[in-house]
């Protein structure tokens, strides 16, 4: 029998129009370790990864930065000799992504992983030039990841090959496909499988893609939107292109974001209001959480 199309929660989410800016995840450091075993609902705490690892990833989280461990694999992660460990720093400036090959887990024992965690520049040996891709595949936590994610995965993959990788669960599986780009830490969902080689090409130019685009993860939400009003008025589309001069509240759910960029003096103030919707619709295909939506908008 075909699957029933209102069960789950993406198609549920495009129905109602699910708004997509400012609703990337949260994260301003990111830890990306291979694990090419099967992947449960909670990829990191189920996994057999060795104890004495996982306390140590659990051990440097920092304080006042977000901070998130994903699982990562690929089609050929079985066939290939030793492991791969991504760590991602999505400064809004300075972004850096370092890698390192590990011949087992307690490997990692070895990583100055709190330095890592905590933003301070390594060895340049180990920093990585090239982009990196994830796409959100974990079935286990959400049913629309493993439907709609393998296909963008594939995609991105013929066009960028091995610098796109499989991920556990990144945020916001109603919004599947979910991709995250790093160094910069660019959040897109809904990223078609027809629209996949465009982001990636984008990016390749250093360049945002407004349609599809959350946010990048080292914003708050509300913050996330005023870049993405600002990239609308002003056309600039670059990477980082702007800086956060100043945020100011202006009551309850709405704040005045001065955004300049950086190749001029010139600023524009971004009103934002976050609104709730009046009804609620699934956040998962499983049906056991309900929220309403939530949606960033210019006004003034």
């Amino acid at each position: 029998m075909s699957p029933n199309h209102e069960m789950f929660c993406t198609n549920t989410a495009w129905k109602y129009g699910f708004p997509l800016i400012g609703t990337a995840t949260r994260g301003d450091i990111w830890f990306l370790l291979e694990y090419p075993g099967r992947w449960e609902a909670k990829a990191l705490e189920d996994s057999s990864i060795p104890a004495v690892v996982k306390a140590q990833l659990a051990s440097v989280a920092p304080q006042g930065l977000a901070f998130r461990t994903l699982l990562i694999r690929q089609l050929h992660s079985d066939h290939r000799a030793g492991l791969r460990f991504f760590a991602a720093q999505a400064d809004p400036l300075v972004p850096r992504l370092y890698e390192y090959r590990l011949e087992r887990y307690e490997d990692l024992l070895d990583i100055d992983l709190a330095s890592l965690a905590a933003g301070e520049i390594h060895d340049s040996a180990n920093l990585r030039l090239d982009p990196l891709y994830l796409v959100c595949t974990n079935g286990r936590r959400d049913q629309c990841c493993a439907r709609y994610g393998p296909s963008a995965y594939q995609a991105m993959a013929d066009e960028a090959g091995d610098a796109v990788w499989q991920s556990s669960h990144i945020g916001g599986h109603n919004q599947a496909p979910i991709t995250l780009f790093f160094p910069h830490g660019l959040n897109y969902g809904r990223t078609t499988p027809e629209e996949a080689s465009h982001l990636v090409q984008a990016y390749r130019r250093n360049q945002v893609v407004l349609h599809h685009y959350r946010g990048r993860v080292c914003y708050p939400n509300h913050i996330q939107a005023a870049e993405h009003f600002w990239r609308e008025q002003t056309g600039v589309l670059d990477l980082p292109g702007l800086r956060i001069e100043a945020v100011d509240e202006n009551g309850p759910d709405r704040w005045a974001v001065t955004i300049g960029a950086l190749d001029s003096s010139r600023s524009i103030c971004i009103q934002v209001a976050r609104r709730e919707s009046d009804y609620v619709i699934p956040v998962s295909c499983s049906g056991s959480k309900e929220a309403r939506l939530t949606s960033y908008h210019r006004v003034g």
